[in-house]
């Protein structure tokens, strides 16, 4: 099968990207044919197909107000994006499209192009952005829902929910755009959550749940975990923003004076969260920054467990899955997705969202109980196995590949009313039976015409090599011209 993936970023830019390269790794060592539609950046790795991405575009960089415009229209709908996925179509000729983060950078448009091919479309879901217009129901650090059912001018409002009076505009018209002519209802085939929660969460927001599967991440894990020793710190591992919570597990280590915690991240909140630590004269705790994937995975396997304080839904919680790899347990808030994925009591804790003294007891909790923390993170790495195992996932999403395709590969009947012209007259080019949407074969290799004799006898079949017998001798002539690809079916 021929699979291309979508997603602005080439390189390990988040979780994300660390996953689609993982799985396209795993479908080639599968003998699938892959290829990556990207933007182009110098830190990704070559591919045969570099010359159709789109050049690198910095919505973040200060230009005059046309170049704004320009900018605003291109994230809305970039032509530019358009024609080079066209390009690429051309070249590596899908047979279905995994579509990730295309946002802005690629624009919507591409959906298009595909749906113009009648390539099957599957649309992995690694945020909430189609229901609301700053990605992840979030305002000020919170959960916010005010834009359902389309209510997106709520974006304008104030207190601001994404930085930037022009962006905010710009973000609202993108999904006013794409609602009013149903990009997305009429160009996916299929949306994939990573959670029973996003699945519930679109269907609760007015989306048809037939279109939506749930198929969570896969995770590599740890055959024996390393042992918990009693100078082990607690760990968080994530982005450093406002809807992590972070700050509340700052204040709840002030009660934890006896406690080590370990903060490995960067982002936005960095610099006040290092400010707030001081200010709290908390010297138990230690910013790391950025970790790589396998210094994030030794820091982890070094923990007594990891917390996960998040005031946002969530898609999923990698980082939890990632902890449990390690098997360690997870104290959590009790929201959104983290309710799949942590069974409280059995795999880690779960507490009240902002409940700072709650946050505090569980932690307290696990410390003083080290066996119980044990325990938990043991019964966390059976769950991964048992749920998040790569082999089985490849294979469930290969099954939703080849379903798809074969939706899109049912051959349109020959049988027509004598009022409209006959399949191959309406184009050059004959579909085969037996090829996917996109894929048309010339004429010289179009199966062969048979012909239908009515009479009163009944109706009989029979392949042009017989019609030697059965035809007057220059109709037999034009109908062999058209059997072996030198003729239309209008031009005989």
């Amino acid at each position: 099968m021929r699979i291309l993936y979508c997603n602005k970023y080439n390189y390990p830019f988040s979780g994300t990207e660390v996953y689609l390269f993982e799985l396209m790794d795993r479908m080639r060592a599968q003998g699938h044919e892959v290829a990556l539609f990207s933007m182009s950046d110098p830190r990704g790795k070559t591919t045969p197909y570099d010359q159709y991405f789109v050049p690198p575009i910095d919505f973040k960089e200060h230009r005059g107000w046309r170049q704004k415009v320009a900018r605003a229209a291109h994230a809305i709908y970039s032509r530019e994006a358009r024609r080079r996925i066209r390009r690429m179509i051309e070249a590596f000729r899908p047979d279905v499209a995994h579509v990730r983060n295309i946002y802005h950078h690629l624009s919507p448009s591409i959906l298009w192009e595909l749906k113009a091919h009648n390539i099957p479309v599957v649309y992995h879901l690694n945020d909430f952005k189609l229901l609301c217009p700053s990605y992840n129901l979030l305002s000020q650090g919170e959960a916010c829902e005010a834009c359902k059912n389309g209510a997106f001018w709520h974006a304008l409002k104030t207190p601001p929910c994404y930085p930037g009076w022009g962006a905010r505009l710009t973000l609202m018209l993108e999904a006013y755009v794409h609602r009013f002519v149903g990009t997305y209802r009429k160009c996916v085939d299929l949306f994939l959550a990573p959670s029973q929660f996003v699945r519930d969460k679109f269907v609760e927001h007015g989306w048809d749940r037939s279109k939506f599967q749930v198929l969570p991440h896969f995770q590599e894990n740890q055959m024996v975990p390393a042992p918990i020793t009693a100078q082990a710190p607690l760990v968080y591992v994530g982005r450093l923003s406002a809807e992590k919570g972070i700050d509340d597990l700052l204040r709840a280590m002030q009660q934890l004076p006896d406690e080590q915690l370990v903060i490995a991240g960067d982002g936005p909140e960095s610099e006040h969260l290092q400010k707030l630590a001081a200010s709290l004269g908390l010297v138990n705790t230690k910013f790391v920054g950025h970790l790589g994937q396998a210094e994030r995975d030794s820091l982890i396997a070094k923990s007594r467990f990891t917390v996960f304080p998040s005031h946002a839904y969530e898609t999923l919680g990698k980082t939890i899955l990632e902890s449990y790899a390690q098997g360690r347990a997870v104290v959590a808030s009790d929201m959104g997705s983290r309710r799949e994925l942590v069974r409280d009591g059995e795999t880690g804790l779960l507490y009240p969202l902002g409940d700072i003294n709650a946050l505090a007891a569980a932690i307290r909790l696990l410390a003083a109980r080290p066996r119980l923390a044990e325990s938990m993170g043991r019964a966390g790495l059976q769950f991964v196995r048992y749920r998040h195992r790569p082999e089985p996932h490849c294979a469930k999403l290969l099954a939703i590949y080849e379903r798809l395709v074969a939706a899109k590969a049912k051959p349109e009947s020959a049988l027509v009313p004598t009022s409209q012209d006959p399949p191959w007259q309406r184009d050059r080019f004959h579909k085969s039976p037996a090829a996917t949407g996109n894929r048309f074969l010339p004429a010289a290799e179009r199966p062969k015409l048979r012909v239908a004799f009515i009479g009163g006898r009944g109706v009989g079949t029979r392949s042009h090599h017989l019609l030697p017998k059965l035809l007057h001798s220059e109709a037999r002539r034009d109908v062999q011209r058209y059997a072996a690809g030198e003729a239309t079916y209008g031009a005989l």
